[in-house]
């Protein structure tokens, strides 16, 4: 019931269910109100609508074609004591009020239009007609509902009825047993349908809203996977929790490994790195003070080696920090067009045997680590320095929206095998390469696309006339 309570979907349908509930039943009762009222009305309208002739024929207030003063003497009186609702009035064919049933302060008016009472008698004897509205003696302006009746020598019995219609039918309908039962009725179905329509609702959702927080408990916590609960006869919700359980379990077992080999990646590079720099250091220092005293070839060659060695290291060393978490560039608002000159103009002097020719588009400043950023370049140019073939250019250009720092040469095109590996790590002894056998483990193309996602950009190689290695960047820095 708690996890019930909880869930927003079961609040809101659960109102939503109480509301449309409440609101049929609200409903009903006002129907059944209004209906009661306007039936008691309409009787109470229909016994009150001839009370004048009634009073007429009851007290016999004509006898002999002539208008019995006495009878209408004690029918006034008689009245004003037992129902103040009906005042009765004596009134001529000119609307004066002649006699009447009420005390002499307050009758206001003594004169009435006549008009009314002449057509409520010459209109026909209808069931649902209202009743017809004349002026009220009580009140200096206004109406109020009448009965009339025609006396004999132009005289007229005229009846004001004092809201006897309403207060009546009010009465009637509050001592009404059968009203009194309907509301009770209305009141236990009202709450029988909401505990039974609200245990239905709890009864069928339940399951939802705990899977829905399981599915939530391991979003946070990806380590627990959705346990699967058999039963005999499952339905559809279980077997949606089933599908759901499976899932989990499978990318758990896919987390766990991906972590696993990860770590154990990063820790052999790492241990790998730093076990082997410190006496490659020391043999290389051995091999060089030996190479100034000793003409044999062999140290010479085995120095070479070694600094090769040492290169693959650092390179290694450098893709291990590179895929730490905690790894940030440290960036500056530099001239990437100088910068991408100085490093060319370098090359050119330590390399003259080979050609270089710059394509960079001056005055490009662009927010970038510079140590990185030279690190991916220089790897690009050693790459073609050592496979390529022609002349070696460096290009920058600004390409909206990005900009593209590319490396070409005319060397032999990478086949479609070898591009496939190319951005992975090792990918050369995976798919060596028939025109570059001595090409190396390819863990510098990784670190220059590692650099490049690190500054949001990417790593492409393109083949043409002349074959390309390109690192893009965003222009958004810029």
């Amino acid at each position: 019931m708690t996890i019930f309570l909880k869930s927003a979907l079961a609040r809101r349908y659960s109102l939503l269910f109480i509301m449309v509930f409440s609101i049929m039943g609200f409903t009903y009762l006002a129907i059944s109100l209004f209906g009661s009222h306007y039936y008691l009305k309409q009787v109470q309208t229909q016994v009150h609508q001839h009370i004048a002739d009634t009073l007429v024929q009851d007290h016999h207030l004509v006898e002999q074609g002539r208008v019995n003063q006495d009878a209408l003497a004690t029918t006034f009186k008689r009245y004003m004591l037992l129902n103040p609702y009906l005042e009765i009035y004596l009134v001529n064919r000119n609307g004066q009020v002649l006699q009447y049933s009420a005390d002499d302060k307050k009758i206001l008016r003594r004169h009435i239009e006549m008009t009314p009472l002449l057509t409520a008698l010459s209109a026909p004897s209808d069931a649902g007609r209202p009743f017809p509205m004349g002026d009220d003696p009580r009140k200096a302006t206004g109406q109020a509902p009448f009965s009339v009746a025609a006396l004999p020598d132009g005289l007229f019995l005229y009846v004001i009825i004092r809201n006897s219609v309403e207060q009546e039918a009010n009465r009637q309908l509050q001592e009404s047993l059968l009203l009194e039962l309907s509301a009770w009725s209305f009141l236990v179905s009202l709450l029988v349908g909401l505990i039974f329509g609200g245990g239905v609702f709890w009864h069928l959702t339940r399951r939802l809203v705990a899977l829905s927080q399981s599915v939530e408990h391991f979003k946070d916590h990806p380590e627990q996977p959705i346990q699967a609960q058999s039963k005999p006869h499952p339905d559809d919700l279980d077997r949606l929790q089933t599908t759901l359980a499976d899932m989990s379990q499978q990318l758990h077992r896919t987390l766990t490994q991906l972590e696993d080999t990860d770590r154990q990646r990063r820790f052999m590079i790492s241990s790998l790195s730093h076990d082997l720099r410190t006496p490659l250091t020391n043999l290389l220092g051995y091999m060089e003070q030996a190479s100034q005293t000793t003409q044999e070839a062999y140290l010479e060659i085995a120095y070479e080696n070694g600094l090769k060695l040492k290169h693959y290291l650092d390179q290694l060393f450098d893709f291990a920090k590179l895929e730490l978490e905690s790894f940030q560039l440290r960036r500056q608002s530099l001239s990437l067009s100088e910068f991408c000159f100085d490093i060319l103009q370098h090359y050119q002097h330590t390399t003259p045997e080979r050609t270089f020719k710059a394509d960079i588009q001056p005055g490009l400043l662009y927010e970038f680590d510079p140590n990185r950023l030279e690190s991916a370049i220089r790897n690009l140019l050693d790459n073609a320095v050592k496979y390529g073939q022609g002349t070696i250019t460096l290009s920058l250009k600004a390409q909206a929206p990005e900009l593209e720092i590319a490396v070409r040469d005319q060397g032999e095109p990478l086949d479609e095998a070898f591009q496939t590996y190319l951005n992975h790590p090792f990918a050369h002894q995976a798919a060596p390469h028939p025109h570059r056998p001595n090409a190396g483990s390819g863990l510098g193309l990784q670190i220059v696309k590692t650099i490049a996602e690190k500054h949001g950009g990417r790593f492409e190689y393109r083949s043409g006339i002349a074959h390309s290695f390109v690192i893009i960047l965003p222009r958004e820095n810029d």
